[in-house]
């Protein structure tokens, strides 16, 4: 079995609350092995035979089944989020400011409308760049004062978040 990461889309966000215990719980029962979370808001880190969009459906479904809570499930491999960091057009940046620099994870590349979209949205000093199935962005004043509008089908993480999951999903 392999380590996967699931990244749970708007997970502890506006009364969608899924308790990491019980999540972890839920995974466990469902055969995953290994299973771990990084704090509250919806990193899965687990063992599983399953890879890719056939684990994000099953862990849809195990969500909504054991939890109650219909949300998108996100799953990048150790060698997939080490591409990830690699590639990264802002490593001064994320050096300096881990925390203002977001991956948006998605399932597909975003649309030449959606990154119209948000090159039109941006702020001064916010940059968006295309990864692999993926948004890099920089926040320089913060996710909470932008306006940037983000495709609707992704889930964001700090850089901090994602390079310890990516230490999580290697530790196996």
């Amino acid at each position: 079995m392999s380590r996967q990461v699931a990244l749970l889309r708007g997970v502890n966000l506006g009364g969608r609350k899924v308790v990491m215990s019980e999540l972890r719980a839920a995974c466990e029962s469902a055969g995953f092995t290994d299973v771990e979370t990084l704090i509250a808001s919806g990193n899965l880190v687990l063992g599983s035979r399953l890879k890719g969009d056939k684990l994000e459906k099953k862990l849809e479904a195990l969500i909504l089944e054991e939890l109650g809570l219909k949300t998108d499930v996100h799953v990048r491999d150790a060698a997939q989020l080490d591409a990830i960091i690699a590639a990264n057009p802002f490593k001064a940046f994320a050096k300096s400011n881990p925390n203002f620099l977001v991956v948006y994870f998605m399932r597909t590349k975003a649309s030449a409308a959606e990154m119209e979209a948000m090159e039109k949205t941006a702020l001064t000093g916010e940059e968006v760049k295309q990864g692999a199935n993926c948004l890099y962005i920089k926040f320089p004043n913060g996710q909470g004062v932008s306006k940037l509008k983000l495709p609707k089908v992704g889930t964001a993480r700090n850089w901090n978040t994602v390079t310890k999951l990516a230490a999580m999903a290697a530790d196996a």
